[in-house]
């Protein structure tokens, strides 16, 4: 009876399906940083674009329009971080759809989130705006939408940061078992050495 309890409230069963959660987060954000990154570079939009010519992927009108809009903003070197910012979304919805260091790339997108929130709330008077989240959290508010948005994010990117990949569908979860092989023929070789009869010392207590 014990057992059973034990098992009814941890839900011990379910940890077969716990790469579920990373996968579907990583399966939902990959898509919308592909799209952000994407439209900000213009890739493969250009006329005359070509696949395999790497110099034909950005659309340099996009890339412009992409420099005035960080303008506008306080953030520094517009024409670097133009190329910065939607390449970090780009590469981060790569390494998200393949499950390929996903606890590192996690890392400077929860930074441009945070940064992207900082800048939300320039000129805003926030214990207002906080008290406006607070009463409208949950609903569409024209104050609060674009909040509520970035922190969902960051709470998603967070996620995945103390979670990682998950297992089975990622390219973490095999390099991790493969090195965990690894690791532990090493050290069983080094258990094996030590125990040597031929050794010196073998008589050795």
């Amino acid at each position: 009876m014990t057992k059973f309890l034990l098992g009814f409230f941890s839900f011990g069963w379910l940890r077969k399906l716990d790469f579920l959660p990373p996968l579907l987060l990583r399966l939902f954000l990959a898509p919308m940083l592909w799209v952000s990154g994407s439209k900000k570079l213009g890739l493969f939009t250009a006329e005359g674009a070509d696949f395999l010519n790497p110099m034909t992927w950005v659309d340099m009108n996009a890339y412009q329009a992409t420099v005035e809009s960080l303008k506008s903003t306080p953030i520094p070197f517009p024409e670097l971080m133009a190329w910065v910012i939607p390449g970090l979304e780009v590469i981060g919805a790569i390494l998200l759809i393949i499950g390929f260091a996903v606890r590192w790339i996690s890392i400077p997108l929860l930074v441009l989130v945070v940064g992207t929130l900082m800048m939300a709330l320039v000129g805003k008077d926030i214990p207002e705006l906080m008290q406006s989240f607070v009463s409208n959290h949950g609903y569409t508010s024209p104050e609060t939408n674009t909040v509520t948005q970035i922190i969902t994010f960051l709470i998603m990117f967070l996620t995945l940061f103390f979670m990682g990949a998950g297992r089975y569908f990622s390219i973490d979860w095999i390099l991790h078992r493969k090195l965990q092989r690894r690791v532990n023929r090493i050290g069983e070789r080094k258990a094996t050495l030590s125990n040597d009869p031929f050794s010196v010392n073998a008589t050795n207590p």
